[in-house]
């Protein structure tokens, strides 16, 4: 009994999801600024301070709902780092491009540096973990032995930022590719054998990517 009081009734996850889908919803609907944490409560059929209980302030509420970097959608690792490179771009595009993450983004940039470096935390320690992903193709010898990691898992976020602001990019399947082409393979013309792996639109696929990594 004392172990019960000490620990406390179990968290509400339903609540907890009610919470960042209102969070979601409503950055898209009215942006960072004009969105009140009273307003996710009213739309979520909660109070403030059942909000509060969760998350310490508007900022970390919403950097948890958008940017959310635990979890299994964060590196993949199955040994296929070209498929993986796809996959993790994948994930991250569901996370970046869409109206709540870019209303997110510029709201967060507004908040006081100190605020922002912590909201940013996790955010870095998701690159680190794709770093540390990019580092175990390095001892398998997907990779140059003097790439800089860090510097490479910057080339997913970098272009999906871009494409979420600029809205010039439409990330599809054949997007995706081309950015893994471009990290694996580089921007450098194509050798015979690898341009004749490529589709005819001149895409490549990522079977192709992998057989340029090969060579």
């Amino acid at each position: 009994m004392e172990e019960q009081s000490r620990v406390g009734r179990p968290r509400d996850t339903r609540l907890d999801a009610a919470i960042v889908d209102a969070t979601i919803a409503l950055l898209a609907e009215r942006g960072y600024r004009e969105m009140s944490l009273a307003a996710i409560a009213e739309r979520a059929s909660t109070t403030t301070a059942a909000i509060y209980r969760r998350w310490g302030s508007k900022s970390e509420l919403v950097a948890s709902a958008v940017f959310r970097t635990d979890g299994d959608d964060v590196v993949a690792d199955t040994g296929d780092l070209a498929a993986d490179l796809a996959t993790m771009i994948r994930w991250a595009s569901e996370k970046l491009c869409r109206p709540a993450a870019v209303a997110a983004i510029a709201g967060l940039l507004s908040e006081p540096r100190s605020d922002r470096r912590l909201r940013t935390s996790s955010a870095a320690a998701a690159s680190q973990m794709v770093a540390e992903r990019l580092e175990r193709a390095k001892e398998a010898g997907e990779i140059a032995e003097t790439v800089n990691t860090s510097v490479l898992a910057s080339l997913i976020d970098g272009p999906l930022l871009h494409a979420a602001f600029s809205g010039v990019a439409d990330v599809d399947d054949e997007w995706i590719e081309d950015l893994v082409r471009i990290i694996l393979v580089g921007v450098l013309p194509l050798g015979p054998s690898e341009a004749s792996s490529t589709s005819a639109s001149g895409r490549s696929s990522l079977s192709s990517v992998k057989e340029a990594v090969r060579q």
